[in-house]
């Protein structure tokens, strides 16, 4: 009896210190905002691409230092991770947020937008923080930056991991989640459970999680067509790679719309880039689409590998041309899964944070990440911040298909900087918490 009560004097002495952090932070919330917001327009305006974010990672590190943070930089390229030591006994929590951005040319109109342009895939292209990431970053940098600062509070240790290339490495490179833990960073600190967010369409504000499997696994396809060069005027001297492209697009098509049974079973399949030719008059001799497979299962995945197959098969004899396909291109990405128990006990936590601006969700979403690589190791917890201006998208019925605002990927989208304290406190929040609750 004895032993029960001085257990439950424990853990209300736990939760009183949690509250008293929350309420701390809810008091110098303003003056920190006012931090993040700058840091996210910085990095918006200077994006980098994967496993080429030289200019955030150094930023990120000069922060995390400047706060007597342990900080090890160069992990997986440029990766950072940073370890602050809390006062009490306690686990190790982890905090992740992705740094790179995407080749899209910025078209937002922002004060603040990318002017950045690189070489990707052999073409000049633009590069935009089309999917919000530099809002994780700064989001982050926050939450460490107020946990540092109170860290003899804090129970157990918080580690903050900030991730390069969850867009995806360049090909021949490796890198993002998968390189970091190859290179040990849960052996070295060994986090108990793993919290990262992301950005997205949905009204202002809202924090949703779908429990259990929420973001699909995700392989991308490379298919490459040779003909016979030829002029244009003269079609019939040559192998017309370009025909043949035109029909691999169109029967790709049906492999989800009429080829297999995806009732209860979601499954994408999609052309994402086209390369052929270099001038109008010329009918050139190699072709090469590339496009993302995106499923919940892994007997799915190889039916609809096999679908291709068939496919360009059929293509090859049809047309003549010689077509060889690749999947897994630049790597694989698992479903991403949130643990079933981590939810259920941090879901308070999410629901504090927001205001009671929170979601649970039974659909899952056909994007996919990274963060799922950390997921497979320990439990993880990965959700969803709605950074739509305020009342843009609360008519929309369904939260993932917000029409009024453009979406992740697009060069419009659009991030609302008053949706962000929410991001700061829910990352706070989580850290605080599951360290009081264990």
């Amino acid at each position: 009896m004895k032993l029960k009560i001085i257990f439950i004097l424990f853990l209300t002495i736990n939760i009183f210190a949690s509250e008293d952090l929350k309420t701390k932070l809810d008091s110098e919330l303003e003056g920190l905002m006012t931090k993040v917001i700058e840091w996210r327009h910085d990095i918006h305006q200077y994006p980098e691409l994967g496993n080429r974010e030289f200019r955030t990672s150094k930023k990120v590190a000069d922060h995390l230092t400047a706060l007597g943070i342990e900080v090890e930089t160069g992990i997986a390229y440029t990766g950072v991770v940073g370890l602050i030591r809390g006062g009490q006994p306690g686990p190790t929590v982890a905090l992740r947020a992705d740094m790179d951005a995407l080749p899209v040319e910025e078209k937002t109109g922002l004060p603040f937008a990318s002017k950045v342009r690189t070489t990707y895939l052999g073409n000049e292209v633009g590069v935009m923080h089309a999917c919000g990431h530099d809002a994780h970053v700064a989001i982050l940098m926050g939450a460490a930056e107020f946990l540092a600062k109170n860290k003899e509070q804090l129970k157990g240790n918080i580690m903050l991991i900030f991730q390069p290339a969850e867009e995806g490495p360049p090909e021949d490179e490796g890198g993002g989640a998968k390189m970091m833990l190859q290179e040990g960073i849960f052996e070295k600190y060994k986090p108990e459970v793993i919290f990262g967010l992301h950005v997205t369409n949905i009204p202002n504000g809202v924090l949703l999680v779908k429990p259990g499997p929420a973001m699909a696994a995700a392989s991308a396809y490379r298919i490459k067509v040779k003909g016979v060069q030829t002029h244009g005027s003269t079609p019939w001297s040559g192998i017309d790679p370009i025909m043949a492209t035109a029909q691999l697009i169109e029967s790709l098509n049906t492999v989800v719309s009429r080829r297999i049974n995806i009732i209860n079973n979601p499954a994408v399949v999609s052309v994402g880039l086209v390369e052929a030719g270099t001038r109008n008059n010329i009918i050139p001799e190699d072709a090469m689409i590339m496009g993302t497979i995106r499923t919940f299962d892994p007997e799915l995945r190889k039916e609809i590998y096999d679908e291709i197959r068939q496919i360009a098969k059929g293509v090859a004899t049809g047309t003549g041309t010689e077509i060889s396909v690749e999947f897994d291109v630049g790597g694989f990405y698992p479903v991403t899964f949130n643990n079933y128990e981590l939810v259920e006990k941090m879901e308070q936590s999410l629901i504090e944070a927001s205001s009671g601006k929170f979601m649970k969700s039974d659909i899952p979403v056909t994007g996919a990440e990274d963060f799922s690589y950390f997921s497979q190791e320990i439990p993880g917890l990965y959700f969803w911040l709605g950074v739509n201006k305020p009342g843009v998208g609360l008519d929309a019925g369904n939260f993932g298909d917000s029409s009024e605002a453009a979406g992740n990927h697009s060069p419009y989208f659009l991030v609302d900087d008053s949706a962000l304290d929410k991001g700061v406190k829910a990352m706070t929040y989580l850290a605080l918490d599951y360290a009081n609750q264990n």
